[in-house]
């Protein structure tokens, strides 16, 4: 069951990397096991949040959210997103992100300036 559940995640963050890098990110996908964890999406772009990518039917947002603060601390980056997969959508676009309050309204600034 391991292998299939990192199975299904490593699709999820291609699915993610793929998207991004469709929409002009300049992003790639971290290895698993990397040893400083920095999410699963690194984007070259410091401005850029540091990105957790889940895909699990049962939503686990807080722990989700805390381990992305800690990748965004890691990888020096302010703020923290999770992408995590809607089910029924196979759009990467279509899925949902999550954050803090207080990560939100730091990306709003950061992209109004």
């Amino acid at each position: 069951m391991a292998n299939a559940n990192k199975a299904k995640g490593s699709q999820a963050e291609r699915q993610v990397r793929d998207y991004l890098q469709r929409q002009g990110v300049d992003c790639d996908r971290i290895p698993a096991g990397a040893t400083n964890d920095v999410g699963d999406i690194f984007t070259y772009d410091k401005s850029w949040p540091a990105i957790q990518v889940k895909n699990h039917k049962t939503l686990r947002l807080g722990v989700w959210v805390t381990e992305a603060q800690q990748q965004a601390a890691n990888a020096n980056r302010a703020t923290s997103i999770v992408v995590h997969k809607r089910q029924g959508k196979g759009d990467a676009g279509q899925w949902y992100v999550t954050t803090t309050l207080e990560d939100f309204v730091n990306l709003m600034r950061k992209g109004n300036q």
